[in-house]
């Protein structure tokens, strides 16, 4: 079997793509199948689910319904104990959020929803992004042995620890000695 992302030949009890990580068990089932069925290709092409402008609009409803719940239950402990008189304006500043979040999903989001095919090309493209940015991470692979860097002619004596405390000093000395 080989990668269908990158062409790298795999084991069939294999799970994952050694060179990219492909989740290769999917790929089989898919090939298995042969290929994607009727129905998924015209889930595709088919608009699905709310648009964003429903969505807004109904978040804001919420919002607004929840407020009015709060608002009514503070109002009636206010009017046994006016120390709940604080939480009226928290109410008040719900139902303003609420109202507002209406207001912008009704004049400001999209009114049209996103295909599902769209929604799998972002999805791709993320992907996509996400192993490019993974691939930047990673170090390329050596192909050439470290062996190769290193040079066997290193003079490493100079390196070595000297012998006694004087050996030192004296070769030290030797040296200014044939400088004059």
């Amino acid at each position: 079997m080989f990668c269908p992302r990158c062409g790298q030949q795999a084991a069939e009890e294999v799970r994952f793509c050694s060179r990219c990580g492909l989740p290769l068990d999917a790929a089989a089932e898919l090939v298995e199948a042969g290929g994607l069925r009727d129905s998924e290709l015209t889930q595709g092409q088919v608009n699905v689910g709310l648009t964003p402008r429903q969505r807004g609009t109904r978040k804001g409803l919420m919002i607004i319904a929840g407020g009015v719940l709060f608002f009514v239950m503070v109002a009636f402990l206010t009017a046994f104990k006016e120390d709940f008189f604080p939480f009226l304006i928290l109410a008040g500043f719900i139902l303003t959020a609420g109202f507002m979040r209406m207001l912008y999903g009704l004049l400001l989001e999209e009114h049209a929803p996103r295909k599902l095919s769209q929604r799998a090309d972002a999805d791709s493209v993320s992907r996509l992004a996400r192993d490019e940015k993974r691939a930047a991470e990673l170090p390329p692979a050596r192909t050439i042995p470290a062996s190769v860097y290193a040079k066997s002619d290193a003079q490493t004596a100079d390196m070595a620890a000297p012998h006694s405390v004087t050996e030192s000093t004296t070769r030290l000395f030797d040296e200014q000695n044939r400088e004059r």
